[in-house]
């Protein structure tokens, strides 16, 4: 084989020759001292390059050679603090995705029992109409005082009351909602119901439209069912339970209308004075014994003073801003 013959060399080193090509250039390297030679030339140019290749791309000098170093040190503090990080997050994470939800809870109810009450005070002659942010709705009558948290509970929605209040209640069978009056509480899950509960009043009265209420006192809970009312003497500790045929009646002053139903005249100058912030002053008692029923939309107060006055023998008498009841001669 002639060295000019470098075209089926070459293919026999990119491994692109044939098996007859590639057997003769092996004889050829094995056999002849021409090929052994070729084959060592080209072997120490091989090392040879190589070697220019290491020296050059390879083998850094000594600032390159700090360089990696210190690139090496990065990674591996990188790597490490990577690691702990990761550890770190395993542990802190459900605890910070707990927290997250407890704080979005918290902002909805009052997960803790710390919400502040807020207070709303209807003063005589006046009424109002309160929403809860449940979706329950408030009436709340003249001289009344509501104190409500501003969230309410997680397991409970709980108010004060003094006064007269109707309530619909946003229902929730979770949530039970609690009207506390002092000696007693009605407890409801969702329903609509009159409250009054003065505090100058002896009795405390709760009457039902519909769905169904406990009504607790400090020694026992009553079922009330639509329909029905429950008078409890705050007194003597005595509950009554009275079935209403127009249930409604019982909270018409939410829709403008003053309603007396055989009302002890007492009762009936406390109605008044709350409604028109007027004071009254019994000068004859015997005139304590009359009660009345009457039915009006709101009026002026001189013209229930008058219808008043064709149900009994009285006369009432304005004096210095305040209206005196006596007997008529």
């Amino acid at each position: 084989m002639d060295t000019s013959d470098k075209k089926n060399i070459e293919k026999v080193v990119s491994g692109t020759s044939t098996k007859e090509g590639a057997r003769e250039v092996v004889d050829w390297f094995s056999s002849s001292v021409e090929g052994q030679q070729y084959l060592s030339d080209m072997l120490d140019k091989d090392a040879f390059l190589l070697e220019q290749e290491l020296n050059t791309d390879f083998l850094p000098n000594t600032n390159q050679s700090e360089r990696m170093y210190r690139n090496i040190e990065r990674k591996i503090f990188k790597t490490s603090i990577l690691k702990i990080l990761l550890r770190v997050a395993a542990i802190l994470l459900p605890l910070i995705l707990l927290t997250g939800i407890t704080l979005y809870i918290n902002r909805q109810v009052d997960l803790f029992g710390t919400s502040e009450l807020a207070e709303v005070y209807v003063p005589k002659g006046e009424k109002a109409r309160l929403f809860f942010h449940d979706g329950t709705e408030v009436f709340l009558n003249a001289d009344s005082k509501i104190r409500y948290p501003k969230k309410f509970g997680l397991t409970k929605r709980k108010i004060y009351l003094e006064g007269e209040a109707y309530f619909n209640v946003a229902s929730n069978k979770k949530r039970p909602f609690i009207v506390n009056t002092g000696e007693t509480s009605v407890k409801v899950l969702g329903t609509s119901f009159n409250v009054n509960a003065y505090k100058d009043n002896r009795e405390v009265r709760v009457v039902l439209d519909k769905g169904e209420v406990l009504f607790a006192t400090e020694r026992n809970e009553y079922k009330l069912n639509p329909g029905q009312k429950f008078i409890y003497d705050k007194e003597n500790k005595q509950l009554f339970v009275a079935n209403l045929s127009q249930s409604e009646d019982e909270s018409l002053w939410k829709s403008n209308y003053i309603r007396l139903n055989d009302t002890p005249l007492s009762e009936t100058l406390s109605i008044l004075n709350r409604k028109f912030d007027v004071s009254f002053k019994v000068v004859d008692t015997n005139a304590l014994k009359y009660s009345f029923t009457l039915l009006t939309e709101d009026k002026r107060l001189d013209y229930i003073l008058n219808e008043l006055e064709k149900i009994a023998p009285l006369k009432f008498i304005e004096k210095n801003d305040t209206i005196n009841v006596k007997m008529m001669n």
